[in-house]
């Protein structure tokens, strides 16, 4: 579901779901300046080889050095791009000599060289919110976006007040503190009155990672065809591989900054508003992190594992699944999906809005305002693949879902929590038995669930007879 509100365009700060979650990484970058202005780091120019790096706990194993003349700095001349107008010239050469700086530091900490300086436009803060909200407006369908909607309620993860575009729109306002265009080479990143501020270096660093690395791994193209042709959870997939990695390396450069402008860093984290994501469903909040936050995870993991070098191994062959970013070593063993033919059914007169897969992280999201956290791990980590279509008529919404676990009581697990949601979430109070399944009804609601074995159907409908005939063709 990620791809659904994240992509290249968004670099959105480590803490975004919450006030507290972004006060935790305030103090998370604190804590790395005071470590780092206790050590002695020198000033040799010793860097870390392709071989590994260094990493937020400490000497990656496999990691090596080796000594070299560097480059002190790039001319402003020689970084390309446009500024508002009401940045004047000396001041655009000036952050412009920074970047410089930021991209041979980048450069360094992820053992890969720019093939080419990228391009770099500069906007004060109006113009950058007016361009972030502009791009987000333009990349949303109208009509998927308002089925989406129609999903979201249906599965009771929105309430029927909140206008899903409108939010989306806010959030990347609101969060939005620079992004990287996939499509152009572009990066686009704010600026205050008098030059950049600690924490947005952090975050241009940030943006320069995924700049450089798609220069040689060139992977927005493939991020787009799984938008556009795959099922959603392998587009979250690899969208969380490329967060992951900026994000990771950014931790690095905090590690390194003068202790002093870390600190500063932290304060202004804790200063933005988040007024609109704090408003929003937990899910969402969530949903949005995950390519950061999990991918983080999964980027360390990789690290300890192989060093950078096991990195670049990551983009030639990529994560399939939120399941392998949630458990990396599913994806250091290639562990994939499981054999499950996908969802074909039809309904007169409706029109089929989506094919795709919830994912382990997408079961998730579902059942995040419903159970304990505890509940929400246990009934998700099961996942062996899953496969759903959903079909719209008018205001009318159905969908059925083909979900395949990995044993019989991952199975079990799971179909408890959905039935648990979809008493609390999704206003289906009323139950029966029915054909060996569960019927469940309520205002506007019809919801089915079968299991056998590893194996369950799911069907939700706002149209009772739709949901009959689902139920039907799916053999339940």
């Amino acid at each position: 579901m990620s791809h659904r509100f994240g992509g290249f365009r968004c670099s959105l700060p480590m803490a975004m779901n919450h006030t507290f979650r972004r006060f935790l990484v305030a103090l998370a970058i604190i804590a790395v300046a005071l470590v780092a202005a206790s050590c002695d780091r020198g000033a040799g120019t010793s860097s870390t080889a392709p071989g590994g790096t260094v990493g937020p706990g400490g000497t990656i194993p496999g990691a090596t050095t080796t000594t070299y003349e560097t480059i002190a700095s790039i001319p402003a001349s020689q970084v390309p791009g446009t500024h508002s107008a009401s940045i004047s010239e000396e001041l655009d050469a000036k952050m412009r000599v920074d970047i410089g700086l930021l991209m041979l530091a980048a450069e360094e900490s992820r053992a890969l060289p720019f093939l080419e300086i990228p391009t770099v436009t500069i906007l004060d803060q109006a113009e950058f919110q007016s361009r972030v909200a502009a791009d987000v407006a333009e990349d949303l369908d109208s009509t998927h976006l308002a089925n989406d909607q129609k999903l979201f309620e249906l599965m009771g993860m929105l309430d029927g007040q909140t206008d899903l575009g409108e939010l989306l729109v806010e959030l990347y306002a609101e969060q939005v503190l620079g992004f990287y265009d996939g499509e152009t080479k572009e990066i686009v990143v704010p600026a205050e009155p008098d030059g950049f501020s600690a924490y947005q270096r952090i975050t241009i660093v940030h943006e320069l990672v995924h700049a450089l690395t798609d220069q040689h791994f060139d992977f927005n193209p493939e991020f787009e065809r799984r938008s556009d042709e795959g099922n959603i959870d392998d587009a979250a997939a690899l969208l969380a591989v490329v967060e992951g990695d900026a994000t990771y390396q950014q931790f690095l450069y905090v590690q390194n900054m003068d202790p002093a402008d870390a600190v500063q860093a932290a304060l202004e984290a804790l200063s933005f508003d988040s007024a609109t994501l704090d408003s929003a469903p937990t899910w969402v909040g969530l949903d949005l992190a995950f390519p950061y936050e999990q991918g983080l995870v999964f980027m360390r993991e990789i690290i300890a594992d192989n060093g950078l070098k096991g990195v670049d191994e990551v983009y030639q062959d990529l994560p399939t699944t939120t399941e392998q970013i949630l458990d990396p070593n599913k994806y250091l063993r290639r562990q994939g999906p499981e054999p499950l033919d996908p969802v074909s059914v039809t309904l007169p007169g409706w029109d089929v809005h989506e094919d795709a897969s919830w994912g382990e992280w997408g079961v998730r999201m579902i059942l995040t305002d419903t159970v304990t956290p505890g509940m929400v791990t246990q009934a998700s980590s099961g996942w062996g693949n899953d496969s759903y279509r959903t079909l719209v008529n008018g205001d009318d919404i159905a969908m059925a879902w083909s979900y395949l676990a990995e044993t019989d009581q991952d199975a079990e697990d799971l179909v408890n929590a959905l039935i648990v949601h979809a008493r609390d979430r999704m206003g289906a109070t009323s139950s029966q038995e029915s054909g060996g399944g569960l019927l469940l009804t309520g205002d506007g609601i019809y919801v089915f669930i079968d299991r056998m074995d590893d194996h369950f159907v799911f069907i939700a409908s706002t149209d009772p007879a739709a949901g009959n005939s689902l139920r039907s063709q799916m053999g339940v």
